[in-house]
């Protein structure tokens, strides 16, 4: 039973890593909003980003 508790426990965390939830531009078009990208730093690596956002 603790195995069990413990492996489903497991897959609920790494849940949100399995799935691709990027936007769209046609996802912000149908919520009537606009679609916008802007770099950003990524300050765990250094690098710069695209990130994109419905305003």
């Amino acid at each position: 039973m603790k195995n069990l508790f413990i492996l489903i426990a497991i897959i609920f965390i790494f849940n949100g890593c399995i799935f691709n939830n990027q936007l769209t531009e046609e996802d912000c078009k149908k919520q009537g909003k606009i679609y916008k990208e802007k770099e950003v730093l990524n300050l765990r690596t250094g690098k710069k980003e695209i990130r994109a956002e419905c305003i």
